[in-house]
């Protein structure tokens, strides 16, 4: 799984963890209370993005992006 970089000024990482839980279920919400994928699929995301890393930024408008991991954090 991708590292997780808190860019937040204000915010811990368990506030990272709980923020990030919330996204998660405001997207299942989104998407119409039900995502479903395969083993193959978790697999291949894994691949994916095993070079990534995930950007949260938490303040007045919660931020998340994927970006490529920089060298230093590989």
């Amino acid at each position: 799984m991708p590292q997780m970089l808190n860019c937040s000024e204000h915010a811990n990482d368990d506030d990272l963890q709980y923020h990030t839980t919330l996204l998660l279920y405001h997207l299942v919400e989104w998407c119409g209370s039900q995502l479903q994928f395969s083993v193959q699929d978790v697999h291949q995301m894994r691949e994916r993005i095993s070079g990534k890393i995930v950007q949260i930024q938490l303040g007045n408008v919660v931020k998340l992006r994927i970006i490529d991991r920089v060298p230093e954090l590989q």
